[in-house]
């Protein structure tokens, strides 16, 4: 039997345990039902990272999952319906796959665990401040400091050290040295702020400015990240080649980034119109207006609504022109979609690209997305990233990946959030812009931003990556005078 049948049967048999794990609940405990099925085979590569990184059994594996997805409505619930002493929760794979949950009196909690089937792997932590306390004082720093997306100082929840976190990004204060006392009157203001508050309640830290991943026709027979030409629609994972400004006389090259996600305008100054995400600093220095292009093609504007600060480092770009919107979106069905490709072989092919003993390209069918609130530390999560270097993909543009890097799918953890998302996700210059999803429940939560460290090559351990959350772009778009009143949102239905 081969490896992919073997697959298969396994797969197939950990439907029988997941459904088997079902436990109703009883009309006396009045709990919301928090527990669906999980579908073992939507989430392969989520159970392989798992199994390889963890040691895990496919079956522990899966109810990992299992349990983040219920935690999910577990969340909502206990968010509605016991507000005033909830204070969030999180993963903890390292323990052994258990859900913490915290409360500032955790018996608040009983009746809604008792809905989750896996109850004997949750846990709840007494903490001082519920999640509504800790969402008050973000909201009243974020107002005296003058948070978003040309402010010093950014103010975010940090649920596992139940505390608000005041980040400062020193790279923004230091582009208003400039302006004479703009810098320290942000500084002030924050200390303030910070100071209004109890004791304990707020943190102070610097946020480290993560580093930019960005960067003939080939056609594969399929929709490879590289070369997708004539396999349509357009979706996340695809490379973007952007072409860099040249000195008169010089040739130009071409940098590489990923696109993020399908995004649809409605309203205001661009009513029905499509859009791709990507990361705003893979055109930030980018004056030639060369059009993006896929494998040689035509297909984007070279610049868009877009801003290059993170966390709000964003492209929103238009299609050249009406027909190839149609070529690239309108004239398919699956518009939702973000592309999961794998391929065996390479350095760094085995713990953290979860395939087959063959390249395989499949997709994700993105049918909502999750406020960065919602976000919690070790949910096991997917990104595609397009960074390539020539030697291994010689028809293409070298982005600048590293020998040994290859396209395509991985999964990982989220470490942490503050006012983006922290990851271990294994990425490459060349990624950024590239869409981060759950296959748990199909959902977009942001894009590439960069990394903390400098590698290039085949991934190895302790990768540190992080992405801009989706809420944080759809909001400021939706903010921007550029948009003139649009609103703009992630696809999420077949022909959005």
């Amino acid at each position: 039997m081969g490896r992919a049948r073997r697959l298969g049967a396994v797969f197939a048999s950990l439907v029988v345990v997941a459904a088997s794990a079902v436990v109703a609940v009883t009309a006396a405990t009045a709990a919301p039902q928090v527990h669906r099925v999980l579908d073992p085979g939507s989430v392969r590569e989520s159970v392989e990272y798992l199994t390889d990184t963890y040691g895990v059994s496919k079956q522990e594996a899966l109810r990992r999952l299992q349990l983040q997805d219920d935690a999910t409505r577990l969340d909502e619930a206990l968010s509605r319906d016991a507000g005033a002493t909830y204070g969030g929760m999180w993963l903890d794979h390292a323990a052994g796959g258990v859900l913490v949950v915290a409360m500032t009196r955790p018996a608040d909690a009983d009746k809604y665990l008792k809905a989750v089937p896996d109850r004997e792997n949750v846990r709840t932590k007494a903490v001082r401040y519920s999640l509504a306390d800790l969402n008050a004082a973000r909201d009243r720093i974020a107002t005296k400091v003058g948070a978003g997306s040309d402010a010093v100082y950014l103010p975010a929840v940090s649920e596992s050290d139940n505390q608000v976190v005041v980040w400062e990004r020193g790279w923004v204060a230091a582009e208003k040295q400039g302006r004479v006392g703009a810098a320290a009157v942000e500084a002030d203001s924050a200390r303030s702020a910070v100071a209004a508050e109890p004791a304990g309640l707020v943190a102070t830290r610097t946020l480290v400015k993560p580093e930019p991943m960005a960067t003939p026709n080939v056609d594969w027979g399929f929709c490879h990240p590289l070369y997708c030409t004539n396999h349509g629609p357009m979706r996340g994972g695809l490379r973007l080649d952007m072409q860099r400004d040249a000195q008169p006389g010089q040739t130009p090259t071409w940098g590489g980034c990923t696109a993020g996600f399908n995004l649809r305008s409605t309203g205001g100054g661009f009513p029905g119109v499509p859009w791709v995400l990507t990361a705003g600093h893979c055109m930030a220095t980018k004056t030639n207006n060369t059009p993006t292009q896929h494998n040689g093609t035509s297909v984007l504007r070279q610049h868009g609504i877009e801003k290059n600060s993170y966390p709000y480092d964003y492209a929103a770009l238009q299609y050249v022109d009406t027909a190839t919107a149609t070529t690239w979106l309108g004239s398919h069905t699956g518009r939702n979609r973000v592309l999961k490709y794998c391929r065996n072989g390479g350095a760094d092919s085995n713990a953290d690209t979860p395939c087959g003993e063959q390249a395989t390209t499949a997709d994700e069918f993105i049918t909502g997305t999750h406020a960065l609130a919602e976000i919690k530390a070790g949910w096991v999560v997917c990104a595609t990233g397009s960074g390539s270097n020539v030697v291994n993909y010689p028809a293409s543009h070298d982005s600048g990946a590293g020998t040994g890097y290859l396209v395509g799918t991985r999964c990982g953890r989220v470490l942490s959030t503050d006012v983006g998302i922290n990851t271990d996700l294994c990425a490459r210059p060349g990624d950024s812009g590239g869409p981060l999803f759950s296959q748990v429940d199909h959902t977009a939560l942001g894009i590439l931003e960069g990394s903390q460290q400098s590698r290039g090559g085949a991934c190895w351990a302790g990768e540190l990556n992080n992405y801009v959350p989706i809420e944080t772009i759809i909001t400021d778009l939706n903010q921007r005078i550029a948009g003139q009143g649009t609103v703009f949102s992630v696809i999420t239905t077949p022909n959005g």
